[in-house]
């Protein structure tokens, strides 16, 4: 999978906050990555880049945007008017 938009966000030198996503470019994108460095963490700069990247990804007319997130995180996703839909994964091998 290859990177279709990321942002990351520094203090300094320090590696804070990332957001990546992948897309076919056309018709979808989905937003793999949302880290902030636990010392930061609460203070909006997550809620700040998923604002940024659905403008991106609108900009881009993408038409749907998908994200996969744990339970806990549900209320901070669907501040966004993130839904839940029913999916299936398959895991193909197992990790050690």
């Amino acid at each position: 999978m290859t990177s279709y938009f990321h942002i990351t966000v520094y203090d300094e030198e320090r590696l804070i906050g990332y957001i990546d996503s992948v897309s076919n470019g056309v018709t979808d994108a989905y937003i793999q990555d949302l880290m902030i460095h636990p010392d930061y963490q609460g203070k909006g700069i997550g809620t700040e880049l998923m604002n940024c990247m659905i403008a991106r990804l609108k900009e881009r007319y993408i038409y749907m945007i998908s994200v996969v997130y744990e339970e806990k995180l549900k209320t901070f996703y669907t501040r966004f008017r993130f839904f839940n839909m029913l999916c299936g994964q398959m895991q193909t091998y197992e990790s050690e």
